[in-house]
């Protein structure tokens, strides 16, 4: 996660400074809860919302 978080930031602080590392370091917290959302609902095997499992 730090090195998602940390890369974003770098990114971001190439293309606009200061600014931009701290939009890319939330832009990869973001992603990487998305991610941890997505594979947990994975790995649990629970249907999607909605969803019927017969």
């Amino acid at each position: 996660m730090a090195v998602l978080v940390a890369g974003y930031g770098w990114l971001g602080f190439i293309v606009d400074g200061a600014f931009g590392a701290a939009v890319g370091c939330a832009a990869g917290l973001i992603l990487c809860a998305l991610l941890y959302l997505l594979v947990e609902s994975a790995v649990s095997g629970k249907a999607p919302r909605g969803g019927r499992r017969d």
